[in-house]
């Protein structure tokens, strides 16, 4: 499945779009490519910058969210925690 990315208030960067696609490498393989990621970039201040996350996992939706001076950290946090709640989610429907 795909990761869409929507950039915002920045210019679309190959670099940044390449980064995305390798931090959500292990997510993918957690999910088996299944399930589509919508990933939002969006540039709230002079230097601060906001990412979301949003998958319909299994038919739950998920979110994530994080904000940071550092476009980079604020990716690898969003992930993380989209991380954390597809393997949350898929323990419940093994369990």
């Amino acid at each position: 499945m795909p990761i869409h990315l929507s950039f915002k208030n920045i210019r679309s960067s190959k670099a940044v779009t390449e980064h995305v696609h390798q931090a959500f490498e292990e997510l993918i393989k957690i999910t088996d490519d299944k399930f589509p990621f919508h990933v939002n970039l969006n540039k709230v201040a002079e230097e601060s910058y906001h990412v979301g996350i949003n998958c319909s996992y299994r038919n739950k939706p998920l979110s994530s969210k994080a904000d940071h001076e550092n476009l980079y950290k604020a990716i690898s946090k969003s992930i993380e925690s989209m991380k954390t709640q597809v393997i949350r989610k898929a323990e419940k429907v093994r369990g």
